[in-house]
């Protein structure tokens, strides 16, 4: 029995050997797989490349020189470079500078990157170089590699091809016009269109409910609900047109310039043929040269205008954001005129209640959209000479700025206003209390005596009518006459 029991316990101590052997073989190749590079080289030297993606050599120097932050580039962005080297090769092509096999192998790359199947092919950091240099040879050389792979064959450089007529002064430029408007378009005006959808069936609910309007934080003269949420639809879509007719100034790019404007390494009607193949790619016709590439190329003030129409709208949410917070506040020592919805415990440590939260995250990201408008309108500044070199920070700025608001709008439609309730009997209430409504008897009996009731009732804490029948300036038949809210609409 022992000779038994020793070979058993041989037999799976081998057996268990084995296992662990062949798990530390599979760790390996693991290992192996997970830390395969090749070489690539540029003007600098060689640099190890993981061997599973397209980008090359500087790319990869770009992430041991701009390690800093969490952020990458925008794949909005991203995608708007590779449509602008789409229509560049096209251009190059159409003036006989590109060849036709290369010049389809680099767009055949282009629409894989715009259709998104090669996001996982772009790391840079969105704080780089100013200029916006490793972004467009990112794009550059996980082109050129696609296409050689495509090809079978070393055929695409990622620079005497993919960026052909092309500096990244030009490119990334108007890659920022492509992704503002892209991004404005497609975020932040449908979620501005929402809200605004949502307050007009608000308006319509609170069309005949009286209540009191309030100046200063006080008492004021009365109002219907309706009246004041038209306030706050005129707000949005007064910046909505505004934050269009801004967008007008992000139309006209500077492809062609290269450098520094000058036009130098460009074939003859290149900027036009690019301007016209971009449009063709983006299924638009609101594309144009611009009418000073000198311009096009150190100016953001294009920028500063449309983000500053964003930070219009800011202010004016802010302020909606924080009347519902006000008009919403209690339940039982607020104003309480409606009540949004519950969403989540407010508090830790006091059971039942519920907080604002929309309206403060809405209340915080314009506040973030104000920060960024500065860092924009800052970094706009630094055009110095022939070139904006704060341009990859600007753009992700911008980029923040409609993306967290175009989100928090969203939110706040959903989560708030969609569902305010209004508080009928709290509305009426302060309508039948207010002292305010002494100003519908200052053209019968003046100023001074109107003020003299409402001062009456203050300090008898008594109503207004009973203030004035006992002063004996009007009879009660002329008051009930004179002092009616809906009269005062």
């Amino acid at each position: 029995m022992e000779d038994v029991y020793h070979q058993e316990m041989v037999t799976n101590y081998t057996y268990s050997i084995k296992i662990y052997a062949y798990q530390i073989k599979w760790w390996g190749i693991m290992k192996n797989i997970k830390t395969r590079t090749r070489i690539e080289r540029d003007s600098l030297g060689a640099m190890e490349v993981p061997a599973d993606k397209y980008w090359g050599a500087q790319t990869q120097r770009s992430l041991t020189n701009f390690n800093i932050g969490k952020e990458i580039v925008s794949l909005d962005l991203i995608h708007a470079v590779a449509a602008i080297k789409w229509a560049a090769a096209s251009a190059n092509e159409k003036c006989h500078k590109l060849d036709k096999k290369r010049a389809n192998l680099i767009k055949r790359s282009c629409e894989e990157i715009m259709s998104g199947r090669l996001d996982d092919n772009f790391p840079t950091h969105a704080y780089q170089a100013g200029s916006g240099t490793q972004t467009n040879m990112n794009v550059n050389e996980v082109i050129a590699h696609y296409a050689n792979e495509i090809a079978k064959k070393n055929l695409v450089h990622p620079n005497d091809h993919c960026n052909m007529s092309q500096s990244t002064n030009d490119v990334y430029p108007t890659a920022m016009n492509i992704t503002a408007l892209h991004l404005v378009r497609e975020k932040l005006l449908p979620a501005v269109d929402g809200l605004i959808k949502t307050c007009l069936k608000l308006q319509e609910r609170g069309k005949n409910v009286i209540k009191m309007g309030r100046t200063h934080i006080q008492d004021a003269l009365p109002m219907t609900f309706g009246q004041e949420v038209s306030g706050w639809i005129f707000g949005l879509t007064n910046a909505r047109e505004m934050i269009v007719n801004s967008l007008k100034y992000c139309t006209g790019i500077n492809m062609g310039a290269t450098a520094i404007g000058t036009e130098f390494n460009t074939p003859k009607g290149y900027d036009v043929y690019c301007v016209k193949f971009l449009n063709q790619i983006l299924k638009t016709a609101e594309f144009t040269v611009t009418p000073n590439k000198y311009h096009g190329t150190w100016g953001k003030d294009n920028f500063v205008y449309v983000h500053g129409a964003i930070k219009a709208l800011a202010v004016n949410i802010y302020k909606i954001a924080q009347d519902a917070r006000f008009l919403a506040s209690g339940p039982r020592s607020g104003f309480c005129e409606i009540t949004i919805p519950a969403n989540e415990p407010g508090s830790s440590i006091m059971p039942g209640k519920v907080n604002p939260t929309q309206c403060e995250g809405m209340a915080m990201i314009c506040g973030q959209v104000m920060g960024h408008d500065q860092t924009i309108t800052f970094l706009a500044s630094q055009g110095n000479f022939e070139l904006n070199t704060f341009g990859t920070v600007l753009m992700q700025n911008f980029i923040q700025s409609v993306t967290l608001f175009s989100e928090m709008i969203q939110s706040f439609d959903e989560r708030c206003v969609s569902g305010i309730s209004i508080n009928y009997k709290r509305m009426d209430h302060y309508v039948r209390h207010s002292l305010m409504l002494s100003t519908a008897l200052a053209d019968q009996i003046g100023y001074e005596k109107s003020s003299e009731i409402a001062k009456y009732a203050f300090k008898h804490n008594t109503t207004l009518k009973k203030a004035a029948l006992t002063l004996k300036y009007v009879s009660e038949q002329e008051f009930d006459k004179i002092v009616d809210p809906k009269k005062m609409i």
